[in-house]
């Protein structure tokens, strides 16, 4: 098949639910985050933190690096700071600010 057929390219099929994952950037997720440490502030993803994916405690909009590093370690906040970028596509735990 022509991988240059406007016409199949159109006509895919998306389920609803991943329609919202697909159209959406980390940058409107509730899980993205500023992390603040001493000297800067960087933003980071926080779903990986138990407290935060599963939604036990409030996500606040700036979060200490201390309690990052008291619930997942020094290994998890490498892991919350690569997903830093706000114009990455969302991935499939994402959930829409607000």
């Amino acid at each position: 098949m022509d991988k240059r057929n406007v016409l199949w390219e159109k006509h895919r099929m998306m389920l609803p639910q991943m329609r919202e994952k697909a159209v959406h950037r980390c940058g409107h997720c509730r899980f993205f985050v500023s992390i603040r440490g001493l000297k800067e502030t960087r933003y980071g993803c926080v779903v990986d933190v138990k407290a935060y994916g599963n939604l036990e405690k409030r996500i606040p909009p700036v979060v200490p690096v201390l309690e990052i590093i008291k619930r997942v370690g020094l290994e998890g906040l490498e892991r919350c700071l690569e997903k830093g970028e706000p114009e990455r596509q969302s991935c499939g735990k994402f959930r829409l600010k607000g």
